[in-house]
């Protein structure tokens, strides 16, 4: 079996596991050799300047430091960078289109998901959704700091809510003797 190529994470080490969860995490450990616990957030940090020597291949995401001439000097066999994120405009410099090295994103991957989220929120705001939202949380008053949900869930003692029985069909959000809040009407 062939070696594997030795791989080195450059994005900000939180981000790790969110882009990166356990099962595709053993997948790509499969395709090349990467230490998870060594991040590069910073290129200049001795550790990650040490295992720059050898790495054949960036994987980047949010946060990735800049790759400029003195990164890459430093990085002499590193021959693609793959990007787990859209745009590599905020760390891509000349010097690395200029060396040659691959490049590649996720552009194409999360074009949709991003579409939807924008096409999402734009009909949110146009529902005045957030503005509902603030309203909510501003307007609603609980008895001496407790919430309907507390309240309600004490009084049926158990440790799931549901509106008591008193409540089905009414306006309030519990029991009037528990709280008698009364949920704003819809318009």
């Amino acid at each position: 079996m062939p070696e594997r190529p030795l791989a080195m994470f450059a994005m900000t080490a939180e981000n790790v596991p969110w882009i990166f969860p356990p099962e595709v995490l053993a997948r790509l450990r499969a395709c090349v050799d990467i230490d998870p616990g060594l991040v590069a957030e910073d290129f200049t940090a001795p550790r990650v300047r040490e295992a720059l020597a050898g790495v054949e291949i960036l994987i980047t995401g949010w946060g990735c430091p800049r790759l400029d001439a003195a990164v890459l000097d430093a990085a002499p066999e590193l021959r693609a960078v793959l990007h787990a994120a859209g745009s590599v405009k905020g760390f891509a410099t000349p010097a690395l289109w200029e060396r040659g090295i691959a490049v590649s994103s996720a552009a194409g991957a999360n074009a949709l998901p991003v579409a939807e989220y924008a096409l999402a929120m734009i009909l949110l705001a146009g529902k005045d959704l957030f503005a509902h939202r603030d309203r909510f949380r501003t307007d609603r008053a609980f008895p001496m700091g407790t919430s309907c949900r507390a309240s309600a869930t004490s009084a049926a003692g158990s440790g799931s809510w549901a509106p008591p029985a008193s409540a089905a069909g009414s306006s309030n959000c519990c029991a009037p003797s528990t709280c008698g809040r009364a949920w704003p009407t819809r318009t």
